[in-house]
Parts: structure tokens; sequence; C-alpha cells
């Protein structure tokens, strides 16, 4: 009899239990099930977020690159403009010049055509990077040029000066022959003579040092460009005291009351 209602007690209990083990593992399961959806979900949100990432590096790259391939054929299409009015150089130089200039912008052109189809985030970069480190003919033609100009323009204020200094001498003789005391006169323009000539010298050798440089030598003929811009200062700086010793003149002779005030000589700075 005890273990009758000892079984049916334990009947009932498991009756009783059996629900509520039921419904923990409902939960449980839906809990697990809850559980896979997120992992799964944050995994294509990562990499649609990756996706997202590299686009925009992509579009920020080729912007860049754009900007800078525009940049460089403006400078260029300027410096064909500035070879074009150099004087001291012949024609055939100046047409070597444009015709490089040219093979650079047609290069550039088609690297902004690879670079605007480029998929590959690797690829793009070397692409872009390649817009400094390949095409070194931008670095130099830019420096190269712009110091053949001003040596030009050094040239150009010589002659000036020269025209000055013949006209001051003309003038010197003059009152020499009415018996002024010329000698301090004289000696100023000896010295405004050898300025010019000087700052004509300098000029040329700045011309002769960039002429043969090329691309394939640069960055290493960095220093020929340095050095050929000093010589360009040490011109400008001639004919600055050149200008003083016409000046200087020009007040001895006014003072002799043999000439009339001459303007005086300005020196543009030298790029």
């Amino acid at each position: 009899m005890k273990k009758i209602i000892f079984l049916i007690t334990f009947a009932m209990f498991l009756i009783i239990l059996f629900p509520v083990y039921a419904i923990e593992r409902s939960e449980t399961a839906t809990s697990g099930a809850n559980k896979l959806l997120p992992r799964s979900t944050t995994g294509v949100q990562r990499q649609q977020k990756k996706e997202a990432i590299v686009d925009s590096k992509t579009a920020n790259l080729k912007e860049r690159a754009a900007k800078e391939i525009e940049r460089r054929l403006t400078s260029l299409n300027k410096l064909i403009e500035k070879i074009n009015g150099l004087k001291k150089i012949t024609d055939a130089q100046k047409s070597s010049f444009v015709s490089q200039i040219q093979t650079e912008i047609t290069n550039l052109n088609a690297l902004k055509t690879k670079i605007d189809a480029d998929t590959d985030l690797v690829t793009l970069k070397a692409d872009v990077q390649s817009i400094i480190k390949s095409y070194r003919i931008y670095a130099l033609f830019m420096p190269k040029i712009n110091i053949l100009t001003a040596a030009d323009e050094l040239d150009n204020l010589s002659e000036k000066l020269s025209t000055i200094a013949a006209k001051l001498e003309t003038r010197i003789d003059e009152a020499k022959a009415k018996g002024a005391d010329i000698a301090t006169l004289s000696s100023l323009l000896t010295d405004m003579k050898a300025k010019i000539s000087n700052a004509k010298t300098q000029a040329q050798n700045a011309r002769n040092a960039v002429l043969p440089l090329t691309p394939g030598g640069y960055p290493g003929n960095v220093i020929i460009l340095k050095t050929a811009r000093t010589m360009l200062l040490t011109g400008k700086k001639d004919l600055q005291t050149a200008r003083k010793d016409a000046n200087t003149v020009i007040q001895g002779l006014k003072a002799l009351n043999k000439i009339s005030p001459t303007p005086t000589v300005v020196i543009s700075p030298t790029p």
C-alpha cells in the first residue's frame, strides 16, 4: 500500500515538474537562437562596414590624384609658355624642352585614365604614389625652367644697365674735356661695368649648369639647381651694386651741372 501511495505521489510530482522543465528548455532554446542571429547579422554588418571604408578610401585617393595631376598639367602648360619666351637658348633646345613636357602631359593624362578605372585599392595606391615618384620630370623642369627664366631676366637687366653705363661714360668724358675732376666718377663707372659683366657671367653659368640636367639624374642633381640659384643671387647683388654706382655717378655729374637727373634704375627680384 505504501508503495502504491509513493508511486502515485512521484507521478504527480513529475506531472507538475515537466511543464516547468519544458518551459525552461524552450526558453533556453529560444535564447540560443536569438544569440545566433545577432552574430550572423554582425558579421554581415562588419563586412558592409569594411567595404564602405574601402570605397571611401578609393574615392578619396582618386579625388586627391585628380587634383595633383591637374595641378601638374597646369604647371607644365605654363612652363611651355616660359620656354617659348626664353631668349638665351637655341630654338633646338626650346623644341627639345617642349617635346619632353608634352610627353609628360600625355603620360599624366594616361595615368589619370588608369587611376579612374582602378578598382583594386593596392593598385590604386601604387598608381597615386607614382604621380610623385615616377614623374620626376615635373620636379626637375619646374626649377630648371624657372632658373633659365631668371637668367634671362638677369641678362635683360644687365643690358639695360650697360646702356646707362655707356651714356654715363659719355657724360663723364664731356665733363673731363671741360676740366672737371672725374677720377671718383670714373672709378665708380669702372666698378659698375665690372659688376654688370659679372652678373652676365653668373647668368650664363647658371644657364650652363642646368641645361644638361635630365629627369634621370633627379634628385641627385638638386645640388646643381641650388648652386645655379646661388649664381643668380650673386648676379642680382652685382646688379644692385651697379645700380648704386650709377646713381652715385649721376648725382656727381649733377653736382658738376653737366647732366639732368636720370631715372633711378629698378632691379626686380629674381625668382
